[in-house]
């Protein structure tokens, strides 16, 4: 899995959790979204990482807050917390692969 299908799917999970009450009533006429599944995927592969990218994942992808937001929350710079998504990608990368 290369860093640019993480991030893209990670643009997926930030827009299925921007979205999620849509999403959760569709499931009932439509059916569960793919999208889900995935979410999954990478929730249960958080749950393994250090502290810091566990709150980046769960600031930036699931509450949909801007890396300025989490600058200011965690009292550190915007490099920084890009650096730390970095970070985050490689762990995704390192935990999703096989």
């Amino acid at each position: 899995m290369t860093i640019e299908q993480i991030k893209s799917d990670l643009r997926e999970i930030q827009y299925y959790y921007a979205h999620e009450k849509e999403f959760t009533g569709a499931a009932k006429i439509i059916g569960r979204s793919a999208i889900l599944e995935k979410a999954e995927r990478y929730n249960a592969a958080i749950c393994n990482a250090p502290s810091k990218l566990y709150y980046v994942y769960l600031s930036l992808y699931i509450h949909f807050n801007t890396q300025m937001v989490v600058a200011d929350d965690m009292d550190c710079s915007v490099g920084h917390v890009k650096r730390l998504n970095r970070e985050l990608c490689e762990f995704f990368q390192r935990e999703l692969a096989g």
